[in-house]
């Protein structure tokens, strides 16, 4: 077997435009200098898309923040290697040269656009900014250049919104601004550091699509870092895969997918939620990513690997060439290994189980609730937001109920009301027969034993100053007045059965990882045994891999505890597997629901159909060749919304009818019921409800 470099393996097609190798970059710390990125070598070719995946930790990040010399000036350093942009080597230019190369040949959109945009200044002053600096023209010029920016990544009325806040565009609109300041002089390489994974996949699949026409328009190579495969398969012409600060894979983005050769890479496929049908568990990858002063010698990801024999564990692996295609791999055993590919989304869905109706748990009837809108230095009421309109859902004993749609379509506003921890204006909220609107102060908070509710950020639900076993102990003290060795028992049992040892009852939370913190804030949703949990977002924010382990979980859970779940996300693929009924939400209100199946495999209502459009499959090949549905705009405001129906200023089958009269639920043959005039017994269907494939 013979040893490859990155450099080595460049494109046939042509040279790199960047080309890093051997890069080695070190942190500083108490006991010296720690490696965190060792031996890491890829290369990006002029108008390629390479992918740099991995879980968190893996030094994708770290890797990007290298080759735009923004690695911190002090504490950190780059002590081996080679990053090379053009005929120039980055690692050896002063920070003058790096800083005309920054934003003008290279610029870079990050993950949180909210963090990286300043609040004090205008949208059109921070992107003019940039075009001042690097392109030496005057305020007018670079002011034009600004609005001519925000109208070529699709902000409306551009004139106008240039001289707005960041707090006044939505997510996906700070995003789009992002990459408009960052192409503003027209970079040759645009770093993309996981720009999509904080948003909905209708506006990811706007994001994506817009980076892909400006590719084509200007010219310009793509680094795109990102733990989703979904998007990889999307985007990329070529991937790299990282493992505690290695690459264990490169190959192109079809051969990838089709034969991974790396143990690592074929885990991460198969852990995906379209990769394994519903109601069974998702493949997991035992343990987590060893930290940067803990690596284990030999192959990094021995400890965790299925395939693991003597050899791996002694001296340190190289890159070898791969059995197919032009590709590396970082594994002795690849030429025996015969990965077999995982990507299963192609396959037709099997027919729903005819599942038994279980009894009322919790229903939801007529829902409402208004919240005022103030303005000016007095706070003046000019109007209300309607957040929930006439909302209506049951949630059966030991049924999982998953809740989809946009930010803003109301999600976590029906979490809170289903609780009461915000008050309805109207509407019943009944538990288990009860009508929680009838109790008093002390009458509910003992009924608040029966429900709980998991946060989407655990590290801000936890108090960061409190132990994990005062975190967990505290609804035992406050309900069942349980102290001293008693609560520490029963904690210990909780921590046991989210699979965590009761020896880490002591520590604090930024002493765990993401999974494990969303497992304790699971622990102590569970403390007082409620029948239902409200799960609001809990998987968004996880790798794929921990992703995996908190939705087994909560399966698992599921059968143990007979619980019910509301399972709030805006991941179908997610939804799908762990529920047994859909309900899809748009603008306040539910307009469509039904078997979970049925909902992913026969959507009736545009919007539904929408989402699922939007979701990457982990198939390069079906997800560039399938017919996509990419939803132009964002939410109407709730301040104003349409009249009629009010899905219909962003839906292709609109009709008149759609904005004269707001759509009536239709009951189907299909078990789901659907609110859409295509789907009523109105003349213009002359009784015959349709469903969007057949049309």
């Amino acid at each position: 077997m013979t040893e490859m470099t990155a450099v080595e393996a460049l494109p046939a097609s042509g040279s790199a435009l960047l080309a890093v190798d051997g890069l080695r970059v070190e942190f500083a710390t108490a006991a010296g200098w720690l490696t965190v990125v060792d031996d890491v070598g890829f290369s990006v070719a002029a108008r390629e898309t390479v992918g740099l995946v991995g879980e968190s930790g893996a030094g994708k990040t770290v890797s990007a923040l290298a080759v735009m010399g923004l690695l911190p000036r002090r504490g950190a350093r780059i002590a081996a290697g080679s990053v090379r942009f053009g005929e120039r080597e980055l690692t050896s230019i002063s920070p003058a040269e790096m800083r005309h190369i920054r934003g003008n040949e290279i610029s870079m959109v990050f993950q949180e656009p909210m963090t990286s945009l300043n609040p004090a200044f205008t949208v059109g002053n921070q992107i003019a900014e940039t075009v001042r600096l690097h392109r030496q023209v005057g305020r007018r010029a670079a002011w034009s250049r600004a609005i001519e920016m925000l109208d070529l990544v699709g902000i409306p009325d551009a004139h106008r919104r240039v001289r707005d806040y960041p707090h006044a565009f939505s997510g996906g609109m700070r995003q789009r601004a992002m990459i408009a300041m960052a192409l503003a002089c027209e970079p040759k390489l645009l770093i993309a550091d996981e720009p999509t994974t904080a948003l909905d996949v209708t506006v990811q699949a706007q994001v994506l699509e817009l980076m892909r026409s400006l590719q084509q328009d200007l010219g310009m190579a793509i680094l795109f870092v990102t733990h989703d495969f979904g998007v990889v398969a999307d985007i990329c012409d070529r991937v790299v895969v990282m493992y505690a600060g290695q690459v264990v894979e490169q190959a192109g983005v079809v051969d990838m997918f089709a034969r991974p050769q790396h143990p690592y890479t074929h885990a991460l496929l198969a852990s995906m939620p379209q990769v394994t049908a519903g109601a069974s568990r998702l493949h997991v990858i035992p343990g987590e990513v060893p930290s940067p002063d803990r690596q284990p010698t030999g192959c990094r990801f021995h400890p965790r690997c299925e395939y693991v024999v003597d050899g791996c564990v002694g001296s340190d692996v190289p890159l070898f060439p791969a059995q197919h295609g032009d590709a590396l791999v970082r594994c002795l055993r690849h030429t025996e290994l015969h990965l077999a590919a995982t990507h299963l989304s192609g396959v037709a869905a099997s027919p729903p189980a005819q599942r038994v109706a279980a009894a009322p748990l919790l229903e939801l009837r007529g829902l409402t609730k208004d919240f005022p809108v103030r303005s000016g230095v007095l706070h003046r009421d000019i109007g209300s937001v309607r957040a929930v309109d006439a909302f209506d859902l049951t949630v059966g004993t030991a049924e999982t109920v998953g809740l989809v749609g946009e930010t803003g379509s109301g999600k976590s506003t029906v979490a809170r009301l289903a609780l009461r921890l915000i008050e309805p204006d109207s509407g019943e909220i009944v538990l288990d027969g009860t009508d929680l609107m009838t109790l008093d102060r002390g009458e509910l908070r003992r009924r608040r034993r029966d429900m709980q509710i998991v946060f989407q950020d655990p590290y801000s639900s936890l108090d960061p100053r409190a132990t994990v076993a005062e975190s967990i102990g505290e609804p035992l003290e406050v309900h069942e007045r349980l102290r001293g060795r008693g609560r520490d028992e029963r904690v210990a049992e909780l921590m046991q059965q989210v699979g965590l040892g009761s020896q880490l009852m002591r520590r604090y939370p930024h002493e765990f990882s993401g999974g494990q913190r969303q497992r304790i804030a699971v622990a102590r949703a569970l403390a007082l045994r409620p029948r239902l949990l409200i799960c609001d977002e809990p998987v968004s924010s996880l790798d794929v891999s921990t992703q995996s382990q908190v939705i087994n979980l909560l399966i698992d859970l599921q059968s143990q505890l007979r619980l019910a779940y509301l399972f709030i996300a805006h991941d179908l693929s997610v939804v799908r597997h762990i529920s047994d009924r859909i309900a899809v939400m748009y603008l306040g209100r539910i307009v469509e629901v039904g078997p979970a199946e049925t909902v992913y495999t026969r959507p009736r209502h545009p919007y539904t159909e929408a989402l699922l459009s939007a979701i990457p499959i982990p198939d390069p090949v079906r997800q560039r060749s399938r017919h996509r549905i990419v939803l132009k705009g964002d939410l109407p405001s709730p301040l104003a919304p349409p009249s009629g129906c009010r899905f219909r200023t962003r839906c292709a089958y609109a009709m008149d009818i759609c904005a004269q009269v707001a759509p009536e639920p239709f009951h189907t043959d299909d078990g789901t019921t659907v609110a859409c005039h295509l789907h009523t017994e109105g003349p213009h269907l002359r009784g015959q409800p349709l469903t969007l494939a057949e049309q």
